[in-house]
């Protein structure tokens, strides 16, 4: 773990003989240096975390708020202390209801028609599982050089458009929406592999796909002539609200921007401007942290992901050079205040739902015996040593969990208070991240312009827009963070993925199959652990693994 150290100097004095006319002129004294403080431990009461030593309760990944389901459905579960107040339990089902269904106003262009679409079982989505399968769960980002919006398609691609005759939604169409006046999809996003090799200190080899991004079929037009793509895969979302009730000034200590203790790693804190209180807050969610809380995240996701409009962004996915798109948003029929597809108590109880979705417990400890596996806790050491926890910063306290910014609610509407959520507040938690910004290096050649056969095209219906980029890098900036930076993902809930979602994989474009694979893909500031893990033997890779996989 970094520590807090203080770097002070002695203040120079000028002496000099009392009532000597000979004695000379005293001198000012020396400005004292700056005071730095190296980021380390917060002062939230807790003891150090020791690398050999797990905590007491560290197999208790969200504290209270952990669940022993360890199957399909480990990432579905509530927070134990609601399950036995049936007010609260009402509003989790009833989020749960929403957050799985379909919404009046869908449109008029989307990716998914239901949350759960794109967070499998409250897991990860998935990358298609091939060129053509459209993106349901994953989509692109798009934006200028600068990280402006595209003129005409946004700050999103979506794949599906409001159509009559498509009851599923109609795809891309080249020129569709321009010649015909419809809402097609926007354009058809998809990747390819490029295989990448290597090998292991010991000798033992290893492959990778390195992922090709291409986009073909765009209907209202070309693309801006500096545009930039960037792939997500929906994130898993359980945890989400222990992660908003961590205290700022605890998540902030392990910031270092300037890299002031020289040990390679210079984690930023961004700040946003939080809607409704319209106050500037630390970030928190987002692969590039863009919103400060889970009621902001989730509607920005219902208008961008869904085209639901809603108190916080009621503007349709419609840039006003989208034509067809607004004539098609001008014939929904909304029933709530405002014109708006989503009420303000349908999103509170999904916002309630987020929140308190629990985290899986730990596997690889004894309860019984109070001991973990040994390969389990020599890959932990080993994760120390390697400075992972340099950026996967294992344990946070939460302070009090702040009420919704909408108000409590209940199964029928709100209840005209506003309370924080004791199940989520004063928890020790394993999330495995520091939530700050890191560059994890790469960049990316400028997009291009092919035919289907690789040959330089110009413009026209067999021109596909191609971006091909080296390391973890989008070359997209985006709000604070550069198009080298991302946030560190949370860790816990790692070794589960694949048990909720077989199809699923990771990073946040779904490059890595395998955990490994994912490690492997580190560079810029992780670039130093990445080395470790390839100096390691086959018996220590192993080892890291398997804690890991108990995560």
């Amino acid at each position: 773990m970094k520590r807090h150290l203080l770097l002070t100097s002695f203040m120079l004095s000028a002496l000099g003989c009392g009532g000597s006319s000979q004695s000379p002129e005293a001198k000012p004294s020396e400005p004292q240096p700056p005071v730095v403080t190296l980021p380390g431990q917060p002062n939230d009461g807790l003891a150090p975390l020791s690398s050999s030593t797990p905590d007491t309760n560290e197999h208790l990944a969200g504290g209270a708020v952990t669940t022993d389901v360890q199957n399909e459905d480990a990432f579905s579960q509530s927070a134990p202390a609601i399950r036995s107040d049936f007010a609260l339990d009402a509003v989790f089902k009833s989020g749960d209801h929403l957050f799985r269904g379909t919404h009046k106003g869908l449109g008029p262009v989307f990716n998914n028609p239901t949350c759960q679409g794109c967070h499998i079982k409250d897991g990860r989505g998935e990358v298609p599982s091939s060129p053509q399968r459209a993106m349901t769960s994953m989509f692109l980002r798009i934006s200028d050089e600068n990280g402006q919006p595209d003129a005409v398609y946004g700050d999103q691609l979506q794949t599906f458009g409001t159509v009559a005759g498509h009851p599923t939604g109609a795809l891309p169409k080249f020129n569709g929406a321009l010649d015909e006046g419809l809402a097609y999809g926007e354009a058809y996003a998809f990747v390819e592999y490029e295989n990448v090799t290597g090998k292991f200190a010991d000798g033992e080899e290893y492959e990778l796909r390195k992922p090709i991004y291409k986009v073909t079929d765009l209907s209202y037009g070309p693309f801006n002539d500096t545009v930039r793509f960037s792939a997500r895969v929906s994130p898993a979302i359980f945890g989400s609200g222990l992660l908003h009730a961590i205290p700022e000034q605890y998540i902030t200590s392990y910031a270092d921007p300037d890299d002031v203790d020289n040990d390679g790693i210079s984690g930023r804190a961004v700040y946003v401007t939080e809607p409704i209180s319209e106050q500037t807050k630390l970030a928190r969610f987002g692969y590039k942290l863009g919103t400060a809380s889970v009621l902001q995240q989730i509607a920005g996701a219902y208008r961008g992901d869904m085209g639901v409009t809603n108190r916080i962004n009621q503007a349709e996915p419609c840039t006003e050079n989208q034509v067809a798109c607004n004539e098609q948003a001008a014939l929904e029929q909304n029933s709530e205040a405002n014109g708006l597809d989503l009420s303000d108590l349908d999103l509170a109880q999904v916002e309630f739902y987020n929140r308190l979705l629990a985290v899986p417990v730990r596997r690889g400890f004894d309860v019984q015996t109070s001991t973990w596996q040994e390969d389990v806790k020599h890959g932990r050491a080993l994760f120390f040593d390697a400075n992972c926890n340099g950026c996967h910063v294992p344990r946070h306290k939460t302070g009090e969990a702040p009420a919704s910014l909408l108000g409590d609610v209940d199964i029928l509407g709100f209840t005209g208070e506003s309370t924080p959520i004791a199940a989520l507040s004063e928890q020790v938690i394993y999330p495995y991240s520091d939530l700050l910004l890191h560059d994890m290096g790469g960049e990316c050649a400028p997009i291009k312009l092919e035919n289907a056969q690789g040959g330089s095209c110009q413009v026209g219906e067999n021109c596909i827009y191609v971006q091909l980029c080296e390391g973890l890098a989008d070359n997209r900036p985006e709000g604070e963070a550069s198009g080298t930076e991302w946030r560190t993902t949370p860790l816990w809930g790692l070794g589960l993925v694949q048990q909720v979602n077989a199809r699923a994989t990771y990073l946040h474009d779904g490059r890595a199959r395998t955990i490994s694979e994912a490690i492997l893909w580190h560079g810029g500031e992780a670039e130093k652990a990445k080395q470790a893990y390839l100096a390691m033997s086959k018996t220590e890779r192993s080892q890291l693994l398997a804690f890991l996989n108990s995560l």
